[in-house]
């Protein structure tokens, strides 16, 4: 294929901006860090999984995929059902974090729907706020409306979203069994499928071999990939650009497919680069955080403080991270933009915990009056209200001699258990107490 001249980006960054592309993402672009490098989260879980079921790597080739696990276990005489259960709580009690890849790509405005073809749930945590929904064979659900009348991000696990059942794909034969299904009009999501017709695909590390690359792009576009169509599909992935096959069969029978050789990292990171150069001014008015990411990974704690308190802030944030805790904390990116205010209630609303920092400056005269700090304390106090009795969510810190009981504060404050932190020191009771309502912050999350 040829190489991508400057009207492709610029064609590219047009249809994201009419909000007519969906990206779908597969495995190579969804890594986790081991020792200081990305490691593809399939290759991450095969490696455990074939230590746990004790495998003899000798029968395992070179660079060994999940898939080549499982067919191992099988050949032999394991039981495939309880392989399900045992990836859902690998990937559970690992809590991992978002690679920055995901994050890059949750940063560029303009996408209200994302296609997932791994089972995982780092996608919807990088974006922050996403709404996620599973598609498998036995359990047929659909987006809620079109793509244009969604209310907030849809993550849609098209290959089924990891748990303790059998419902999602973990090999070859599993992914056969969704690709087949989809066939059946009537166990198609339809308006999904309506969605993938009508809009433009930025297929992300999508590591299909050669023929099931076909099948997949036929099933998605429900017509002959040799019609004209007046929408791009553009594939992108180191195995997909060195896959000569298929290559010369898009180049041959799909014109209107686009096969880029870059990596999917490297092509998300060029793609955001482009959107902030064409985009400078609304790339200055959205509230990033540390990451540089503008998404708040679900599962963070937000740190909210009056700027009187920055110093102790800082402390408790930097100690919440030593304790490897994931934190919205932002002591210089904070630009009073337009989606200010959004940010902050989906802060609120995809965070584990909320820790407001309380001191004499925070409630005094000058602070009362600042509505920001106001209302982030105001919303955390209203989301407590559509929680479950006794679910822990807002963990008061006190920094100073200040009492609880008799600040000016709202009412779910004062029923929570502050912890006495001078100066934002965290202790190590306090880390492993968070680290633990973090941790059951995730298993809820999993079981929903």
């Amino acid at each position: 294929m040829a190489g991508l001249r400057e009207d492709f980006w610029d064609n590219l960054l047009d249809y994201i901006q009419d909000r007519t592309v969906i990206p779908v993402i597969g495995p190579e672009l969804v890594t986790v860090q081991e020792d200081g490098r990305d490691v593809p989260l399939y290759r991450w879980i095969a490696q455990r999984l074939a230590g746990d079921l004790k495998l003899p790597t000798a029968e395992l080739p070179e660079g060994f995929d999940l898939n080549d696990v499982v067919s191992l276990h099988l050949r032999r005489r394991g039981e495939r059902e309880e392989l399900y259960a045992q990836i859902h709580r690998m990937l559970r009690n690992a809590a991992l974090k978002p690679p920055q890849s995901l994050r890059t790509l949750a940063g560029i405005p303009g996408f209200d729907l994302f296609v997932s073809l791994t089972f995982d749930s780092l996608l919807a945590d990088a974006i922050g706020g996403a709404q996620q929904i599973s598609y498998s064979p036995n359990s047929v659900r659909d987006l809620a409306s079109p793509k244009a009348d969604l209310r907030q991000p849809v993550v849609f696990h098209l290959l089924g979203k990891a748990s303790a059942s059998p419902d999602y794909a973990i090999c070859d034969d599993d992914l056969l069994e969704f690709l087949h299904a989809m066939q059946d009009r009537q166990r198609q999501p339809k308006t999904l499928f309506d969605e993938l017709r009508g809009n433009h695909l930025l297929i992300l590390g999508c590591s299909f071999g050669d023929w099931l690359a076909r099948f997949f792009l036929r099933t998605a576009r429900s017509l002959e990939l040799s019609q004209k169509r007046r929408r791009w599909d553009v594939l992108v992935g180191d195995q997909i650009a060195h896959d000569d096959k298929l290559a010369l069969f898009l180049e041959s029978f799909s014109p209107d497919t686009r096969v880029v050789s870059l990596t999917a990292a490297q092509f998300v990171g060029e793609l955001a680069e482009r959107w902030k150069v064409a985009h400078p001014a609304e790339e200055a008015s959205v509230r990033e955080i540390g990451t540089g990411a503008r998404s708040i990974p679900a599962g963070s704690i937000f740190v909210s403080y009056a700027s009187d308190d920055l110093e102790a802030a800082t402390r408790l944030a930097e100690g919440l991270r030593e304790a490897r805790l994931e934190v919205w904390f932002d002591k210089d990116a904070l630009r009073m933009g337009d989606d200010w205010e959004r940010s902050i209630r989906r802060g609120i609303e995809q965070c584990s915990l909320f820790l407001p920092v309380i001191s004499r400056q925070s409630l005094s005269e000058k602070n009362r009056r600042d509505r920001y700090l106001w209302r982030e304390w105001n919303g955390a106090d209203d989301r407590t209200r559509a929680m479950a009795p006794g679910e822990a969510f807002i963990i008061p810190v006190v920094i100073d001699d200040t009492r609880i009981d008799r600040a000016p504060l709202p009412d779910s404050f004062k029923r929570a258990q502050g912890k006495s932190l001078p100066d934002g020191k965290i202790t190590p009771d306090v880390a492993e107490l968070l680290v633990e309502l973090v941790r059951d912050f995730h298993r809820r999350q999993q079981a929903t």
